[in-house]
């Protein structure tokens, strides 16, 4: 792609499996890239060409064991999947959640996509936990929890992080557990959205135009990377050019607190023509980078409507 196309201004991506190896290349071509990646190894890096829209999974850890630990679950078991995306936050879960006094009860990694866990759900209900915590792709969730349903004859509060509000999610777990449990017994904690606003109201009337998942536009990555998109442009409009060298250090600029706050890319716009310092606050909130280019966003509790098919925001967790 860098061969060929000698005019890209910037990508959306890469992921976190990817990014070891593909952000040298994107550094060797000057191109910027946006990202979602929550891998700590990346909370001190110095590249001017990485900027992470959404938090950190050391800082996700940490509100997942404050809500686990806030809702009375002292005694949990912690399963994460083996994949890198988990793997990442397993650690400083642990470490959050016995310093507030929790205790970990049965701690498993599981491979995948497996075609059963009867095994590990067995000495999962063997250890008693009051809730479980972690994180499973969409297959590996539906498997696990209808067969630990099965085994226990009832669920069980499962706290699982951002990874449960993406597209696929729930049409598995749903059908597999029943989605009157699924709304009664999953929490997610993900990154915090807002409902309604001047940024969020056009943000869900752009997702329609396309025909995006309805996911899309009660997804808090989703947005992020709208804003994202948005705060590039922006960018561009102030440094009066296309070319990464000479935008790149406006990006965090356009974000930053103290200028006249602006929630669309029309508004900034017309701010910056007039010779205004801007904020922009987009349908994610505020994007407020830090020194490593690093989004620094709050936390908020998600519960699955069985009514929209969809997961709704509740309460926004204390920074």
């Amino acid at each position: 792609m860098l061969v060929s196309n000698s005019h890209l201004v910037m990508v959306v991506g890469p992921d976190g499996s990817d990014i070891p190896s593909v952000l040298p290349l994107l550094e060797k071509a000057k191109v910027p890239e946006m990202n979602t990646v929550g891998d700590p190894r990346y909370d001190k890096q110095t590249s001017q060409y990485f900027w992470r829209l959404t938090p950190s999974d050391s800082t996700q850890a940490p509100a997942l064991a404050y809500y686990t630990f806030q809702k009375g679950f002292t005694k949990v078991a912690e399963i994460f999947t083996s994949d890198l995306s988990a793997q990442t936050t397993t650690g400083p879960f642990k470490a959050s959640f016995t310093k507030l006094g929790g205790a970990i009860v049965k701690a498993l990694t599981i491979s995948p996509d497996q075609s059963s866990y009867q095994t590990e759900v067995s000495q999962v209900l063997a250890s008693h936990p009051q809730a479980i915590v972690g994180e499973m792709d969409s297959q590996t969730a539906a498997t696990f929890l209808s067969e630990l349903r099965q085994q226990n004859g009832a669920m069980i509060p499962f706290v699982v992080t951002q990874r449960a509000t993406q597209g696929d999610w729930a049409p598995a777990v749903g059908p597999a557990i029943g989605n009157a449990n699924l709304a009664k017994y999953v929490t997610a904690i993900a990154q915090a959205l807002s409902s309604t606003g001047p940024a969020y109201d056009p943000y869900q009337q752009a997702m329609t135009v396309p025909k995006a998942n309805p996911f899309a536009a009660h997804n808090s990555f989703v947005a992020a990377q709208y804003d994202g998109i948005l705060a590039f442009a922006l960018a561009m409009d102030m440094a009066k050019s296309v070319d990464p060298s000479a935008y790149i250090k406006d990006i965090a600029k356009v974000t930053a607190p103290g200028g006249t706050v602006v929630h669309t890319y029309a508004q900034g716009a017309a701010a910056l023509k007039a010779g205004h310092t801007i904020q922009f606050v987009g349908a994610s909130g505020a994007l407020v980078l830090n020194p490593f280019n690093t989004a620094d966003r709050p936390y908020a509790v998600w519960s699955f409507d069985p009514a929209t098919s969809s997961w709704r925001m509740g309460q926004q967790l204390p920074a």
